[in-house]
C-alpha cells in the first residue's frame, strides 16, 4: 500500500496484523531493495523503553542539583562502593551529592560509646549549612542506633507537643534531637525539598537482634509523627519496600555477610544492606525525591 500528501500533513493508522515480520513501513522515495525482518532491525537499536528511560534521566527534577544525605550506616553504604542510594542517584543524576552519614550514627545528641562522640545528625545540619548553605536536596536518615541505645531509658525518649514550634528544644532527647533537626533544617533551607527516609526492615541478624529487644518501630514511628508536624515527608521504606530478613531469598542467617553478598541476598547481616540490596530500594527512595 502507497500513500502520499502533501507537507506539513500527518496520518495515523492501525494495523490488526500480530505478525510483525509480516509488515513493512518505509518512506516511497527510499523503498528498499531487500526486505529486513522486525526481529533483526529489533537487534540493532535500542528498544523504545531504553530510549524513553534515557530522556526520563536527561530531564529528571534532579539533574545536576546539590543533594545532601545524612544518617547512619544505612545511609552510608560502608558496603557499597557506589555510595548506597545516594551515590547511585547522586550519579546516576549528574547531582552535585554528598553523603556525609556516618555508621553508628545517631540523631540524638551526647550518646557515647566507648567514651567517644557520636555521628549526631541532630547537630551535623548546622555543619551541613556551612558547608552547603544553597542545597537543593536535604535528605536525612536514622533512629536505629538512637532505638538500640535509649530503649531502655523512658526519659532520653521524650514528649512531642505538636503546637511547640518555638526551636527551643532538648536534643538530648530522642524526640527533642528529631524536633531540633526540623526546625534547623527548615530555617536553613526554607526553599529546598526536605525529605527523611525510615529504613527498610531489620531484626532478624547474627547479633541476635529482634524486634521485641531492639523496639524501632517506637522510634520510627515517633519520627514520622514528628514529619507530620513540621511537614517533612518521609518515605517508609519498613512497611512500603520488600526487604525482610525474616525471608530467606533476601537473608540466610546461616551465612556470614560476605556469603549472603555472594549469594546475591539483600542483607549481610539482617540489617545492613548489600549491593543487591541497594539496588531494590534506591528506585523507589528516588521517585520519591522526584516528588518532593
Amino acid at each position: 500500500i502507497t500513500f502520499s500528501f502533501p507537507q506539513g500533513q500527518y496520518m495515523t493508522f492501525n494495523i490488526s496484523k500480530t505478525n510483525m515480520n509480516d509488515i513493512m513501513l518505509c518512506e516511497e522515495s527510499k523503498y528498499p531493495s531487500s526486505y529486513v525482518g522486525y526481529e533483526d532491525i529489533k537487534t540493532k537499536f535500542k528498544k523504545i523503553d531504553d530510549i524513553i528511560s534515557d530522556l526520563t534521566d536527561i530531564h529528571s527534577i534532579l539533574y545536576g542539583k546539590t543533594a545532601i544525605f545524612d544518617g547512619d550506616s544505612i545511609c552510608q553504604a560502608n558496603g557499597d562502593s557506589r555510595g548506597g542510594w545516594a551515590g547511585i542517584i547522586g550519579t546516576r543524576n549528574e547531582m552535585d551529592w554528598h553523603n556525609v552519614g556516618i555508621g553508628g550514627g545517631t540523631i540524638t545528641a551526647e550518646l557515647y560509646a566507648d567514651g567517644s562522640a557520636r555521628h549526631w545528625v541532630s547537630r551535623y545540619i548546622d555543619t551541613i549549612h556551612s558547608n552547603y548553605p544553597d542545597l537543593d536536596y536535604l535528605i536525612l536518615e536514622g533512629g536505629t542506633n538512637d532505638a538500640d541505645l535509649l530503649h531502655n531509658n523512658e526519659l532520653p525518649f521524650g514528649d512531642l507537643d505538636m503546637t511547640d514550634y518555638s526551636g527551643n528544644y532538648d536534643d538530648t532527647t530522642f524526640t527533642g534531637a528529631v524536633e531540633s533537626l526540623f526546625y534547623k533544617a527548615t530555617s536553613y533551607f526554607p526553599t529546598a525539598k526536605i525529605g527523611f527516609i525510615i529504613a527498610q526492615k531489620m531484626g532478624k541478624s547474627n547479633q541476635g537482634y529482634t524486634e521485641l529487644t531492639r523496639p524501632r518501630r517506637m522510634f520510627f514511628k515517633r519520627i514520622m509523627d514528628i514529619c507530620y508536624k513540621w511537614g517533612i515527608p518521609y518515605i517508609n521504606l519498613w512497611d512500603e519496600s520488600p526487604l525482610n530478613p525474616s525471608l530467606l531469598s533476601y537473608y540466610d542467617s546461616t551465612k556470614t555477610s560476605q556469603e549472603n553478598i555472594d549469594a546475591g541476598k539483600a542483607y549481610t547481616d539482617g540489617q545492613h544492606l548489600t549491593p543487591i540490596g541497594y539496588d531494590i530500594i534506591t528506585p523507589k527512595i528516588e521517585a520519591w525525591m522526584k516528588t518532593l
